[in-house]
């Protein structure tokens, strides 16, 4: 992969050469310079200035300052959203301060809210607004990693901290108990798309998150989790602008799980083992195993991995057209060993405008490469004692053979010789954006939306032959891999989607309409094929063509189609009065027939008071209540799920000979009768703006009710569809069985000011608080059971999470711990109830008092979602320096320590260096058994259940700004240093708090997961 990355480099770097190289001296311009501030002082970065009557331009930087080609008698005009235009005239100045006043008729920034635009003062639903400058200040390849804590109501949780992967996003609480049916809608330039888009940060402008109902509602199909619409950058006329940008890092992990060290782990046995009646055999099998204090989970460990990123932005244009082209290179060597990833995307905007005409084209090409770690492989690491050779001392045994010196060499060999695999991964996407505008009549246009979004997924995953011999020097079989093995998997789907959209946009005196009406279809298609061989010529010829045998192919081709018509209606009366309504009719071939269609409505109502002639309070510019009401729908499941289905694979002795024939049957169950999944949003907000817009404010109550949910039922071994390693696959079906609420408040608040002429600041501070209830399980109390907190012990682990009726999807429910049996009388006790327990065991309560311990027992103990959560974030600007800091804390989550359980299991943990024993009495820490499922350590026990709550210092980043004495060809340079997530606090003993899961089921189960990092990364902007 090393390899690989490198040549993307060598191609990223030659890209950027040339297209510096091509540059004209036209652009090297000298001439007026200035600073551009509101009317507190505060510089402007963004404004646009053009010289009357030509196409030559400029815009200021970061601090608010330009450069033109000017000379006398040239008008410069200067315009930025929200503030009042000025010109001035050029007399004999060479340098310009100028201080543009807030447009009150103009209040704030344009928001996109679905198939258009409104004024913010105008929105009536509830919209969140992520700019580009927000986004920028986190180094991460995923766009929901920037975001976090940025916006009241949206939950980001990183899934995983393994490179590439994207963040779980849920906007006001769980949308769907399905864990593939979490995630919102993404639409990209006026695009929807299948999943995250996965754009680099670097090329957003600005993000619009359509929260409420009402909001959402003009996508109904899919927009019951919420919608982010995506405006990537785009060119602006009259400036040509180079921009390069590049930074690099280490990353290292900050905490894991305590094991024992050798001297440790050789007392443990001895205790372990003299309970059960037996002597320690550690020097029969390894006399010089105190020469050896291996850290194997150390081993597997990548500490202070790099990370490096390249950003290429050309932008420009006329005034009829304006182009932007951006280019970027990531590459994130992973925190554990055989893992990384890097990304190498392009994408092109292009806008023209003539008259009434408008079209704009985007295309963006993007190849990912991600190498994978081994499975479980932090698991197989823990489980390794500490007086073993470590894995660099394994001594080789001729081609493909290694001498494993140890007792058990099939455990040792679970973890080496899965680090001897190659888990390669390639993903390329194409996305095409064509959007054509013509207005026929005044205020009456037709636009024509095109897309087409392709993705190509390749998987390479070759484990070579690895042949063990044990420590007397004999081959052992179960330890090896006899025969290497090769599978490659490929996924293509493509979708294509056309949307026409009829629009009236008119003004009559105070009365303002704008009428839309909107007919779209969507197909997407997808082949998934999966192939391999067993055996190999030579572990040096990874390729199928080698193969011995081959594996029978697999495939699963599938279509889906959506179709929608929409109108909605926009009025206000003169900025006052605001109102909004839309009906959407949606089909989809998700569903059968009789359910295909759904029909989805959506009210808004605004009253903006502080233009109202009775409002006159000096003190407060803007003044706005809000209200919504909507439904919004939910079609996120598999294919034909509405249908059986028969399937090949199942051969059969048929005949009178008894041969075995090609065989297809049914093997899992339909519900022809599944609909659409309806989500009921109710909200009610305020915005308020004071100390000419200083301080802004917004509050939101709202309240969401999911009905007819579709859930994934689990059906009982009974009905013959229960296959053995197959769990959730054959013996499930999709079906409308429940409801579900979630009802919270969203606060954001924002400063900005200025102390004495050089410092300027702001604050942004976000609350949200959700409350999520299962209301309804068609009759089941308390099911769907999930959670495994292990993954390399099999199907025996037990579950941690559930739905249940009146509590949050996915709560714990677990066996309450009491205690160790200490003495005689306790153990007599405990004996009526548990009749195999001992002295060192854990207790638990028999919770319905039935005589025994089981999962009737199990109580609720809070969920991994959070009680609520907080942003704050901080920056500061003074003479070329910029200080950023942001924080985010999150309190009440519950987190299962699945990796402290696994420990526990292997008998690894510290805590159990101080296990019970006759000499140790008073200890609270279970005696081991040498028995992984143990009732004192089985997954249903809360013991292993820790408080969540943390507090994380998110970002710090310090920056200068170099002066420039010539901005003829480089007009800004920065350097900076940026710290992510520098610090925790959080009681929580495992790797991270921040485990997001699957957003719902395993939400909040530590299993090991590929722990969040910490990073250092300095970094250069530069601005031609």
């Amino acid at each position: 992969m090393k390899q690989k990355l490198k040549l993307w480099r060598n191609r990223f770097l030659l890209v950027c050469s040339f297209l510096l190289l091509t540059m004209t001296n036209a652009y090297a311009q000298t001439g007026i310079k200035g600073k551009v501030l509101d009317e507190n002082g505060i510089p402007l970065p963004g404004v646009s200035i053009l010289i009357k009557g030509t196409s030559t331009g400029s815009v200021t930087d970061f601090d608010g300052e330009f450069s033109i080609e000017a000379k006398t008698g040239d008008n410069l005009e200067f315009s930025f959203l929200g503030y009042q235009k000025q010109s001035i005239k050029i007399a004999d100045q060479t340098f310009l301060n100028v201080s543009l006043q807030a447009d009150t008729e103009s209040l704030e920034e344009v928001v996109v809210v679905g198939y258009g635009t409104q004024k913010k003062k105008e929105v009536t639903g509830a919209v969140g607004i992520v700019t580009s400058d927000v986004i920028a200040k986190a180094p991460v390849a995923d766009l929901g990693e920037s975001i976090q804590g940025q916006v009241a109501g949206v939950n980001v949780q990183s899934s995983s901290g393994r490179p590439g992967e994207a963040a779980n996003i849920q906007i006001r609480g769980l949308g769907s108990v399905s864990a593939g049916a979490l995630g919102p809608l993404y639409v990209v330039d006026g695009i929807p798309f299948q999943g995250n888009p996965n754009i680099p940060t670097e090329q957003i402008e600005k993000l619009d998150i359509l929260k409420d109902g009402a909001a959402a509602a003009v996508y109904g199909t899919r927009a019951s989790n919420g919608v982010i619409l995506i405006t990537t950058k785009k060119g602006k006329a009259g400036t040509f602008n180079v921009n390069f940008s590049t930074y690099g890092g280490v990353q290292n992990i900050t905490s894991g799980t305590p094991l024992m060290n050798t001297q440790q782990q050789m007392y443990a046995e001895e205790v372990k083992l003299d309970a059960l009646g037996r002597d320690p055999l550690i020097f029969f099998f390894n006399p010089d195993a105190l020469d050896y204090d291996s850290d194997f989970v150390g081993d597997v460990q990548n500490n202070n991995a790099g990370m490096q990123n390249y950003d290429l932005g050309i932008s420009g244009g006329s005034e009829n057209l304006t182009l932007n082209l951006s280019a970027n290179y990531f590459n994130q060597d992973g925190i554990l060993i055989n893992s990384g990833f890097d990304r190498l995307s392009t994408r092109l905007n292009g806008e023209f405008k003539k008259g009434k005409f408008r079209a704009f084209a985007s295309l963006a090409l993007t190849q990912e490469n991600r190498q994978q770690e081994p499975w479980a492989l932090y698991e197989y690491a823990i489980a390794q004692n500490p007086w073993q050779p470590a894995l660099n001392q394994i001594q080789s045994n001729g081609e493909n053979s290694v001498q494993i010196p140890v007792r058990n060499s099939i455990q040792y060999s679970y973890l080496s010789r899965e680090l001897e695999n190659e888990d390669d991964r390639e993903v390329n996407t194409s996305n095409v954006a064509i959007n054509l505008e013509y207005e026929f009549l005044d205020g009456l246009s037709y636009q024509l939306n095109l897309g087409r979004n392709t993705y190509d997924y390749a998987r390479k995953f070759f484990r070579p032959q690895y042949l063990v011999y044990d420590y007397q020097g004999d081959f052992n079989p179960t330890a090896s891999r006899v025969d290497a093995q090769l599978n490659e998997d490929f996924i293509s789907s493509e979708r294509r989607i056309i949307e026409n959209l009829f629009k009236y946009n008119k003004s009559f005196g105070k009365h303002n309409l704008n009428l839309l009406g909107v007919l779209s279809y969507e197909e997407f298609s997808s082949k998934t094929l999966s192939t391999g061989v067993i055996g190999l010529l030579s572990n040096d010829t990874p390729v199928l063509g080698a193969g011995t045998d081959a594996l029978k192919p697999s495939s699963y081709d599938y279509v889906n189609t959506l179709s929608g018509k929409l109108f909605r209606v926009q009025y206000n009366y003169d900025e006052r009065y605001l109102f909004s309504a839309s009906y959407r009719r949606d089909g989809s071939s998700n569903f059968g027939e009789d359910f295909r269609y759904g029909d989805f409505l959506g009210f808004s109502g605004g009253w903006n008071i502080s233009e109202e002639n009775f409002f006159n309070v000096d003190a407060i510019n803007s003044l706005k209540l809000r209200a919504s009401w909507a439904e919004v729908g939910n079609q996120n499941i598999p294919a034909y799920s509405f249908s059986s289905q028969i399937e090949s694979g199942m051969n059969y002795p048929f005949g009178p000979n008894e041969e075995i024939n090609v065989g297809a049957i049914q093997r899992r169950y339909a519900d022809p009768n599944i609909k659409w999944e309806t989500s009921i949003s109710k909200n009610i907000g305020i915005d308020l703006g004071m100390f000419r817009n200083k301080l802004n404010f917004s509050a939101d109550f709202y309240q969401t009710d999911k009905e007819d949910m579709l859930i994934q039922e689990r059906l009982p071994a009974s009905s013959g569809t229960y296959h053995p390693r197959a769990l959730g696959v054959y013996d499930v079906r999709v079906t409308n069985a429940g409801n579900m609420t979630n009802k919270g408040v969203e606060l954001g608040m924002s400063f900005k000011g200025k102390i004495g002429q050089d410092l300027n600041y702001s604050l942004a501070g976000t609350f949200t608080k959700n409350v999520n209830e299962v209301t309804n399980l068609n009759g089941v109390e308390r099911g769907y059971a999930n959670g495994r907190p292990v993954v390399s012990l099999g199907e025996n682990v037990d579950y941690t999470t559930f739905l249940a009726e009146g509590y949050e999807a996915g709560a714990f429910f677990l066996v309450q711990h009491d205690g160790i049996i200490k003495t005689q009388a306790e153990l007599d006790d405990y004996r009526l109830i548990e009749p195999s327990a001992a002295m060192g065991d854990m207790r638990y309560i028999d919770e319905n008092n039935d005589g025994k311990i089981d999962d009737s027992d199990r109580v609720y103990a809070g969920s991994g979602q959070a009680d609520y959560e907080a942003g704050l974030s901080l920056n500061l600007d003074y003479r070329g320096f910029d200080l950023y800091v942001q924080t985010y804390y999150s309190h009440g989550a519950e987190i299962y320590n699945g990796a402290r359980l696994y420990a526990y299991t292997q008998g690894r943990h510290e805590e159990q260096y101080y296990m019970w024993s006759p000499q140790n009495s008073n200890s609270g820490v279970p005696t081991f058994r040498e028995n992984a499922f143990d009732n004192s350590i089985r997954a249903r026990s809360d013991y292993f259940l820790e408080d969540g709550t943390y507090l994380r210092i998110r970002n710090i980043s310090l920056g200068y700004t170099i002066p420039m004495v010539d901005t003829s060809i480089l007009k800004k340079a920065r350097l900076y240093f940026t710290a992510m997530n520098p610090f925790t606090f959080t009681d929580y003993n495992g790797y991270d708090p921040e485990v997001g899961g699957d957003g719902i089921f395993t939400r909040g189960v530590d299993r090991g997961n590929y722990p969040v990092s910490r990073r250092f990364i300095v970094g250069v902007q530069l601005n031609f």
